[in-house]
């Protein structure tokens, strides 16, 4: 069995990030698919968004399940009580779960591109490439050579790590945020049911949506 894990702040989750993950899937086929919404991500500023609300708006991955490579799909709010019990969401704790959950699976970790570079960063990141294979989705047009550089220095062997071949897009939540704030539709960039939560609770309108600075918390506490 596979279980490929794909996690992110997802504020909002747009077409790039299922994109990203389609592209993941054909890659490693997986029997499994769990996207996990972050509490509050170590390595990130803390989103002001409702954890309850990100959790909702990540439901739009449901539509993907039963297409090529995505048979099931998982929405988990597992980090985001985590975080509500105090404790801090480090990647390398949800795929030990993970690992308890399924122990006869083979894991997966899907990563974007920007994500990688600066792996070395994460908390027990050997941990994580011992318990998982990385699934590397190019974020940039035209990155392939940083990526393969970033790869080789991670992992010599060549056996941790996979490339996705994808067309890009080139979307992040950030600028999604601030158009929205400026009055923009993002209609491409996000799936309708996205577009509803934002609507009906008036998100992302003002500046009150940044990030709360929030200090790293990759080095081992």
């Amino acid at each position: 069995m596979k279980v490929l894990l794909y996690g992110g702040t997802f504020d909002p989750p747009h077409n790039g990030h299922l994109n990203n993950l389609q592209a993941a899937a054909e890659r490693v086929r997986p029997d499994q698919v769990v996207v996990m919404p972050a509490g509050v991500p170590p390595h990130k500023a803390a989103s002001s968004t409702p954890a309850a609300l990100r959790l909702e708006m990540c439901r739009c991955f449901y539509a993907l399940e039963g297409t090529p490579y995505l048979p099931r799909i998982t929405v988990s709010d597992w980090e985001i009580r985590q975080a509500a019990a105090g404790q801090r969401n480090y990647t390398v704790r949800t795929i030990e779960m993970l690992g308890q959950t399924y122990p006869e699976a083979r894991l997966y970790l899907a990563v974007g591109s920007d994500m990688l570079e600066s792996f070395q960063a994460w908390y027990r990141w050997q941990d994580i490439l011992r318990l998982a294979q990385l699934v590397v989705v190019s974020r940039e047009i035209g990155d392939d050579c940083v990526l393969h550089s970033a790869a080789r220095a991670l992992d010599p062997t060549g056996s941790r790590i996979l490339m996705t071949q994808v067309e890009a897009l080139p979307m992040a939540s950030r600028e999604i945020r601030r158009r929205l704030e400026a009055g923009e539709d993002c209609a491409a960039a996000l799936p309708e049911q996205v577009r509803q939560v934002i609507r009906r609770e008036g998100l992302y309108t003002g500046p009150g949506h940044e990030a709360i600075p929030h200090p790293c918390q990759h080095p081992e506490p």
